[in-house]
């Protein structure tokens, strides 16, 4: 199972995120679970070095983990913050049919 955790600040703000674990729903290389879950967590990846300019994040097998800088500025900010709502959008719609394999929570920092 993929466990993600969305963190937010007291505003609902996201300061970043971390992911850990395999879908398990195919063998390697057929699991369209976690090639759904790699193409937007990669995707928004790119969006913020591309878009915002950080490449913020360490990654190895089963795990990548994310956290916003605090020394954004307003538009930085701004962008970040949608590109990675877009990100959790995706993931509660994989989380929604394919519950068993991906649990998002979210954690308040």
């Amino acid at each position: 199972m993929i466990r993600a955790v969305i963190y937010h600040d007291t505003l609902g703000k996201i300061k970043g995120f971390k992911l850990k674990g395999h879908a398990g729903f195919s063998e390697a290389g057929k699991d369209i679970v976690c090639s759904a879950v790699s193409a937007i967590v990669f995707t928004a990846l790119g969006g913020l070095d591309e878009l915002v300019g950080f490449r913020n994040f360490k990654e190895s097998d089963g795990f990548i983990e994310c956290h916003v800088p605090d020394n954004l500025g307003e538009r930085e900010s701004y962008v970040t913050d949608i590109i990675l709502k877009t990100m959790v959008i995706g993931l509660r719609q994989i989380e929604t049919n394919y519950g068993k394999y991906i649990q998002i929570r979210y954690e308040e920092v």
